[in-house]
């Protein structure tokens, strides 16, 4: 039976990710000249959500205190591919990072001396964290795009030597894109790197911007992030979500969105909770892509959620970013049927709690074990998942890092229409 290009392209754009669509044009030339029409990929880039492939992860301690209190030793940058990838029959090989070391980008220990510092797309951004590089100088770090073994080392610019401090680098879409290419990619991304200067005692919140060009090349500028945004020196880090970074001081939220590189301010409060400075306060990225923001004070894992209401100030009405209580789970009480549980774990209930990781749609605590002198050289662990929607809890024995790094398969395929 002949099917019209109509009918076959509303057949195709219902496919369920970009691996198929390409398994789905290597079928015949028709089917290839209809997907490699830019119309017809913009459609159906609008249709789906990008295919993740998995999540990279460090394991590495961030602190002296971490290690004592998480157990974790020394570990290599490591890849978990996600369910999709596996029914989609892509070999998670392919996403191993050791072709850095291969090509000589990354020195001998590379999995000692470099972290996962950002993901975006299918871009994946690494930091070093050589001696050389000691805290508040800038680093080196690289780019790259593991399933294609593309990368770019990116060397720090003299321009920001003796006076500026640097606190953390993130990756955000590139200035330009076509009408149906991806907004990411080799030729076309941001680095965005916390500054500080004090700038005769101002100390406004700064950043700089490393901004790769299509040909090759690059630019960098500098900027002040503005006045309703804290220092970064003073500012805590929340997290991460649906590719924005979250900070704050005090009732002061600061948002780096990685679309379009830039920072914003608005000020926050929590439902039926103050924002005390004794408070954590954590975001992690719901099953829906959007930020939840949690607490642990007091034993009890409280998941809040945004919403804006309107409050009149003095001088006008103004937005406030209000974050409501979804659920709360009095943790002691949750994990009680757990192995391994102990009821003094928790110390009556309210002990402190060390979150392990971020992930999409859970989270994984432990609560501070205490341990013996003797003890202190292989610390005790006991970690568990607590999933962000159902609240349902399992015990954890991998170390997925601190944070996850989704990576996405390459957009777009990169086809030619087949000549009649």
């Amino acid at each position: 039976m002949d099917l019209t290009d109509e009918l076959v392209e509303f057949i195709l754009l219902r496919l369920d990710s970009s691996v198929s669509l390409i398994r789905a044009a290597s079928t015949c030339k028709p089917w290839r000249r209809i997907v490699a029409d830019a119309g017809f990929l913009r459609r159906f880039r609008g249709l789906h959500e990008p295919t993740v492939t998995g999540y990279y992860f460090d394991s590495r301690a961030e602190s002296p205190f971490a290690t004592l209190t998480m157990g974790r030793q020394e570990a290599a940058l490591c890849f978990r591919p996600s369910p999709s990838a596996a029914a989609l029959a892509i070999d998670a090989g392919s996403f191993s990072l050791a072709f850095l070391r291969d090509d000589d980008v990354l020195p001998s220990r590379w999995s000692s001396s470099w972290s996962v510092a950002d993901s975006r797309g299918s871009l994946v951004l690494l930091r070093s964290l050589a001696a050389g590089h000691a805290p508040f100088c800038f680093p080196e770090v690289v780019v790259c795009e593991p399933l294609t073994r593309r990368h770019r080392r990116i060397l720090p610019s003299p321009d920001f030597g003796t006076g500026c401090f640097f606190y953390g680098c993130y990756l955000a879409d590139g200035e330009a894109a076509g009408d149906c290419s991806s907004s990411i990619g080799m030729s076309n991304f941001r680095v965005v790197y916390e500054l500080y200067r004090d700038d005769g005692g101002a100390g406004l919140a700064r950043a700089a911007v490393f901004a790769a060009g299509a040909d090759g090349g690059h630019s960098w500028r500098e900027t002040s992030v503005g006045h309703a945004i804290p220092p970064f020196h003073r500012m805590s880090l929340m997290g991460r979500a649906g590719g924005s970074w979250y900070f704050h001081e005090g009732s002061t939220m600061a948002v780096l969105d990685g679309s379009t590189a830039e920072f914003s301010s608005l000020l926050f409060t929590l439902q039926q909770q103050p924002i005390d400075p004794g408070v954590y306060l954590y975001i992690a990225e719901g099953r829906d892509g959007e930020p939840r923001m949690f607490t642990t004070t007091g034993g009890i894992l409280t998941v809040l959620a945004r919403a804006r209401r309107p409050v009149v100030a003095g001088d006008g009405e103004d937005d406030v970013e209000e974050w409501a209580v979804e659920k709360s789970v009095r943790l002691s009480e949750a994990t009680r049927g757990l192995p391994g549980y102990d009821a003094s774990f928790f110390g009556g209930g309210g002990g402190p709690m060390d979150v392990i990781t971020r992930g999409v749609g859970f989270v994984v605590l432990s609560p501070r074990i205490r341990t013996t002198a003797k003890e202190e050289a292989a610390p005790a662990r006991w970690w568990f998942a607590v999933d962000l929607e159902t609240a349902e809890v399992e015990r954890v024995h991998d170390d997925l890092g601190t944070i996850q790094f989704p990576c996405q398969l390459p957009w777009q395929p990169n086809l030619r229409a087949c000549p009649a």
